[in-house]
């Protein structure tokens, strides 16, 4: 098979040189390894488990950890993969004094030279970092549309420290990028959420950065409950994203990070003054039932994959429970193909029929395939 990708979860660091040793005697070399590991790991021992196998390592820390059709806790997921060593670069940026802006604004500078048809994965380290800013800065430097996917890392719900790292360094503030020349290796993906709205549009009356203090001119607490009757309560607030309507129609969704003594709430990207918004609905099944019939459309579109990288939402995982290994299943069963990935803090990818965007509470499964 094409790259030959191998999948493989471990409870400790020590087991990853065994791993390793074991794919290499049978006969693979893989030049590139998507490592997605729970921070009560020791992200510097990680990195040199990798680092002596000569082989680039794309890292973050998660909230949860997915390989194949299984969920796992506290564990380290890993994906081999053998792909010419020419047809991708990876790099890491250190966030340290700059804007998520100016992060992006970096990463397309740095990855526009390299290949003529560039494809770029990154996730993002840092509790302050702006996904939206990231997309946002990459794609006013790019000066043209281009495949951009990616995600912000997690740290298990404690929200102290997030990391991203490759074979010699971690980072817990910046971004870690990987370009393909996709001449060689063609990257699709889609983000999809499931979640409706319910009632009219709504606007933001006022706003900054990603705190909304006013929704058609009311408290943003006083508005939630008037549809949705959450007290004060950030948890409960947490399973209904805002949707944000965006220009041309497209949405992207917001998730409630918490709520201010102010009635005012904030949330894990921005959200703009005059947006356009809606409140969304209850999570059950239905959402799961919409996002599978989403990627089944997907899939007939891109019936071919190599293998497969996916980025959830752990807002999502909250909400919907244990029913999101349901969907995690189907986009497996749908593509047939080695599959690792995490929960995420927020996750960067195209919605169907929009242009790239930042989001929350969305599952973006990026596709590899070797041309």
């Amino acid at each position: 098979m094409a790259m030959n990708p191998a999948v493989f979860s471990v409870s400790s660091v020590d087991e990853i040189g065994s791993h390793l040793e074991s794919v290499q005697q049978e006969g693979m070399v893989p030049t590139l390894a998507f490592v997605f590991s729970s921070v009560v790991h020791d992200l510097e021992a990680l990195k040199s488990a990798f680092a002596e196998s000569d082989m680039a390592v794309f890292g973050a820390s998660s909230s949860g950890e997915i390989t194949d059709d299984e969920v796992h806790e506290e564990s380290i997921a890993v994906m081999l993969l053998d792909i010419d060593r020419d047809a991708f670069r990876i790099r890491l940026f250190d966030g340290g004094g700059k804007s998520s802006g100016e992060v992006g604004q970096e990463v397309a500078e740095w990855a526009k030279p390299i290949f003529e048809n560039p494809a770029t994965v990154l996730m993002s380290a840092g509790l302050h970092a702006d996904g939206q800013q990231i997309v946002q800065g990459f794609f006013d430097t790019m000066d043209r549309q281009v495949p951009l996917f990616g995600c912000l890392a997690g740290d298990e719900l404690t929200f102290t420290e997030t990391f991203v790292f490759d074979a010699s360094q971690v980072f817990s503030n910046g971004v870690i990028a990987l370009v393909f020349n996709q001449g060689v290796i063609e990257l699709q993906g889609l983000a999809a959420s499931g979640w409706k709205g319910i009632g009219t549009p709504k606007t933001v009356t006022k706003a900054a950065g990603n705190i909304v203090y006013e929704i058609d001119g009311e408290p943003a607490l006083d508005m939630y409950n008037k549809y949705l009757n959450i007290g004060d309560d950030p948890a409960l607030a947490g399973e209904y994203p805002l949707i944000l309507i965006r220009d041309d129609d497209s949405v992207a969704l917001r998730a409630v990070m918490g709520v201010n003594e102010d009635k005012s709430i904030f949330y894990a990207g921005t959200v703009p003054e005059g947006s356009r918004v809606k409140f969304s609905m209850p999570p059950g099944s239905e959402i799961i039932d919409l996002a599978v019939e989403q990627m089944s459309e997907f899939n007939q579109q891109v019936p071919k994959s190599d293998a497969i990288v996916l980025f959830s939402c752990k807002a999502r995982h909250i909400a919907l429970g244990p029913m999101v290994e349901d969907e995690i299943s189907a986009i497996h069963k749908l593509w047939n193909v080695p599959l690792v990935g995490f929960f995420t803090y927020g996750e960067i990818g195209p919605v169907p029929k929009g242009a790239c965007d930042f989001h929350n509470h969305t599952l973006v499964p990026v596709l590899l395939r070797e041309k």
